[in-house]
């Protein structure tokens, strides 16, 4: 009777899916078949790809990242690079050998000739590395056309490392398969011809995969609790053991998770089922994540487009699996918490909005995570904080009198860096060797962003986003595709000017390393003397020494400080409390406002709006000739800044 009754529902599922038109080319579809061994803490598994060539190149060989190779030993990239995982093992674990691994042991093309295999490092030469495996094909796959390869392999799973492992019960299965790289034709990104675009695993970067169809079935022990990308097709027990069966359409990765311990909390957003898999010393926190789910829902349904799968799974890991929190994957993300976490602290928010909008920028929108990883994370934190003020306006932090909002807390990670001229957004992700890795990919993308919208405004921004999202999702754009777009809707909104005011911003915040920053130098009120002489016509000699109301000729000096221009705004107060707006394109390094009449400059204040978060110093934005509390408020600034970066810090103990 299950059989028969999972057999009815995969046909209904298989109705459903195939009367839907594909949102994407589906390149690569995998169908995987995998047990999972929890006494040795093993994988084994059949593999089956259908690879759609994508291009008019005949090709020879296919690259597969072995991710789980990057645990193989501790001199593997991945491993000498990183400075947050641990470079050696205790001596129990070096006894008992705890070093992870995959091995492909059988490869054969689609007529069943076997195929040989060789470990390659396209990005050094480090033969201690074995996270690419080079596949050499007999018959190579011709223009446009189809081919399948199938494959048998098994794995070590990593005792929990970063995003992925096992501790005790606990599995999170994170770039855990033979996983093909994108083969990117001429004329895509930067390739001038056809090529693999397959890198080695290095700590500071994430992922970059290709569109398809993804159907996995996992067999584990009957009491252990999975979720999974996409939705449940057939769920099957014999003997003790369960077989998953999900389907995920349209993603570029597949992850999956097995807990006993998992209790499941379900939920709907309009025809979304969201699926929440969660600890039960956590279950206190459920409906902060579900209603931050739905709050992210919401937001991108009117200001992109609505979500277009079907489900959307939440997990939050045990405390002894904390390494794998705070993840994004397809259709499936990962957001921990702590079980007496107060109102007032809202990482539990903040991290499920960060990680869903992932699903847009990422999976949908389908940048290089490696080769440019502030396209990923600097859109999720620009959004994750307009968001968070919209739905959460009291910040991410609001207590003890302290509140920070997600906006001042990115610019903040981003200015409390060691270096903030380390490294230019443009580079690849694992150049970003000598620390300040999330500052600037994070944290300098986000202010970035947040600047660009400063200076079109909120509405052109939108129409700037939504016309990237529409014309990229479900592909692989690169910078140059969104600075085109940008620059494009800025000329039409808001004319030409405007537009080179956005090409400069961009040029500078992505390709350069400098710091931006305007100051207001000096104030000054000269009364002028009355008029004395000759005029006119040389024979009145003007001899009025006072008069009755005293002219002043008013000065304030401003600094560009560093390389680094931008226009600025600039507010000027006068004693009679009348305020003007000035504007300066801000490419001199001073620029002299002067004024004349009866009224005097008491303040001035560069950026009052806060149009330009880029502007690293904001204390010396404003100068005032008497004290008055907008000094005071440069100060609270600037300590706002130092708890915003012991926050980023405390942020990772959560």
């Amino acid at each position: 009777m299950t059989r028969y009754f999972s057999l009815l529902l995969l046909l209904y599922y298989g109705t459903i899916l195939n009367a839907q038109k594909p949102l994407s080319p589906r390149t690569a579809n995998y169908q995987i078949d995998l047990e999972l061994d929890t006494a040795n803490h093993q994988i084994n598994a059949h593999q089956t790809l259908t690879f759609k060539n994508p291009s008019a190149d005949t090709i020879y060989t296919m690259p597969f990242h072995l991710y789980y190779n990057a645990f193989k030993n501790n001199q593997t990239s991945f491993n000498i690079s990183s400075a947050r995982i641990p470079r050696s093992k205790s001596e129990e674990a070096i006894e008992q050998c705890e070093w992870a691994w995959i091995e492909v042991t059988k490869i054969i093309d689609e007529k069943g000739q076997p195929l040989n295999a060789r470990y390659i490092q396209p990005d050094n030469n480090n033969i201690n590395d074995h996270t690419v495996l080079e596949i050499q094909l007999e018959e190579p796959v011709m223009p446009y056309a189809t081919y399948q390869l199938e494959m048998e392999w098994h794995s070590q799973i990593p005792k929990m490392m970063i995003r992925t492992g096992y501790n005790r019960d606990f599995y999170f299965m994170a770039q855990w398969f033979p996983k093909l790289g994108v083969y990117e034709p001429a004329g895509m990104r930067f390739s001038r011809k056809g090529q693999w675009n397959c890198h080695q695993y290095h700590a500071n970067t994430e992922y970059y995969g290709e569109f398809g169809v993804y159907e996995v079935s996992m067999t584990v022990p009957e009491q252990y609790v999975v979720g999974a990308s996409g939705a449940l097709i057939t769920q099957t027990t014999s003997n003790g053991w369960t077989t998953h069966t999900y389907q995920a359409e349209d993603v570029i990765d597949f992850t999956w998770t097995a807990c006993p311990r998992f209790e499941e909390v379900l939920d709907r957003w309009e025809d979304v089922n969201i699926r929440l898999l969660i600890s039960p010393e956590h279950m206190i926190n459920k409906e902060r994540f579900l209603g931050a789910a739905k709050n992210s829902l919401s937001f991108f349904a009117e200001y992109l487009e609505k979500y277009p799968y079907p489900t959307l799974t939440i997990v939050c890991p045990p405390y002894y699996g904390l390494f794998s929190g705070a993840m994004e994957y397809p259709t499936l993300i990962t957001a921990p918490t702590l079980h007496d976490l107060p109102k007032g602290i809202r990482t539990s928010e903040t991290l499920t909005i960060h990680e869903l909008t992932h699903q847009y920028f990422m999976q949908m929108v389908a940048t290089n995570e490696q080769e440019e990883p502030w396209m990923d994370e600097g859109f999720t934190a620009f959004f994750e904080a307009k968001i968070m003020d919209q739905f959460y306006p009291e910040g991410i932090v609001n207590m003890w009198g302290i509140q920070i909002g997600s906006k001042e807390f990115r610019r903040g990670r981003f200015f409390n860096a060691d270096n903030i001229q380390v490294n230019p957004l443009s580079d690849f992700g694992w150049h970003f060797e000598h620390g300040s890795y999330s500052e600037i990919v994070y944290g300098k993308a986000a202010v970035v962003l947040s600047t660009l919208e400063g200076i079109v405004g909120e509405h052109v921004m939108q129409k700037i986003m939504q016309n990237y999202f529409s014309k990229w999702k479900f592909k692989h754009p690169c910078r140059d595709d969104f600075i085109t777009i940008a620059l494009e809707i800025t000329e039409k909104e808001l004319g030409t000017s405007s537009k080179q005011t956005v090409n400069e911003l961009l040029q500078q915040a992505i390709f350069g390393t400098e710091v931006c920053d305007y100051s207001v130098h000096s104030i000054s009120n000269h009364e002028l003397p009355p008029m004395q002489g000759l005029f006119a016509d040389n024979t009145d000699c003007e001899t009025k020494l006072n008069r009755d109301i005293p002219i002043y000729r008013s000065s304030v000096i401003l600094f560009r400080q560093t390389a680094f221009q931008l226009p600025v705004e600039v507010a000027v107060t006068f004693d009679d409390g009348s305020t003007i707006l000035e504007k300066w394109d801000g490419k001199t390094r001073s620029y002299e406002l002067s004024y004349q009449g009866q009224k005097q400059v008491i303040s001035a204040y560069i950026d009052p709006d806060f149009k330009l978060p880029i502007d690293k110093n904001r204390i010396n934005n404003s100068y005032t000739l008497t004290p008055a509390k907008a000094g005071l408020r440069a100060y609270l600034l600037n300590a706002t800044r130092w708890l915003q970066g012991l926050m980023a810090n405390l942020s990772m103990l959560v």
